[in-house]
């Protein structure tokens, strides 16, 4: 069962008012918490995308508090690219595939089809995230194929974090590890830019 379903994320931490799906890679191996897990403490979150996101997203204003609840609220829902927990020498296997569109595991990633359709604006978080994204659209939403391109995106170099396309509804950056932690106030600071432009928040 895969960590999505088994802590009922759709029903205890789906938002009333969807404003924004922010959509990561994959939760990690079978032995990693997740992200809709609980932390004991918030002040010492052993999880680095959840640190780095709800610390982030409150600096800029978007959260009243940076908690999982303070998320929520805010409405905001976090899934991934692949939900299954992957070992981390697969999943880095999958990002370097991810780069060229190539990865078999996210052609068709259908649990984010009613999410993204509802949301006014999508976070794409890490190349697994944007090759997952772009197969989707590209299937499901042809309607949003300018706003979302398939095209090579180094979302590490400038012009990134950024929207994918002018005036696109889709926002573009890296997946927060312990390797960019410290850009992280900068990447949510150019989200917050970003969803406020677009009347969001």
């Amino acid at each position: 069962m895969h960590p999505w379903d088994r802590l009922g994320v759709e029903h205890v931490w789906q938002p009333r008012r969807l404003r924004c799906l922010v959509v990561g890679e994959n939760p990690g191996d079978v032995k990693s918490a997740y992200f809709y897990e609980v932390p004991g403490s918030y002040a010492t979150d052993p999880i680095v995308v959840r640190r780095c996101l709800l610390r982030g997203l409150q600096s800029q204003k978007l959260l009243a508090t940076a908690t999982l609840q303070g998320f929520r609220d805010a409405g905001f829902l976090f899934d991934h690219a692949i939900r299954c927990p992957l070992p981390a020498e697969d999943v880095e296997k999958e990002r370097n595939k991810a780069r060229r569109y190539t990865v078999t595991r996210v052609q068709c990633p259908a649990h984010l089809r009613a999410s993204l359709s509802q949301a006014p604006i999508v976070w794409v978080m890490g190349h697994l995230a944007n090759n997952a994204v772009v197969n989707l659209v590209a299937k499901e939403f042809p309607n949003l194929i300018k706003e979302f391109p398939k095209e090579k995106r180094k979302i590490s170099w400038h012009p990134f974090p950024d929207e994918a396309a002018p005036g696109s509804r889709f926002f573009v950056s890296e997946y927060f590890t312990w390797r960019n932690e410290k850009d992280s106030a900068r990447i949510c600071e150019a989200f917050s830019q970003f969803a406020r432009a677009r009347g969001v928040f």
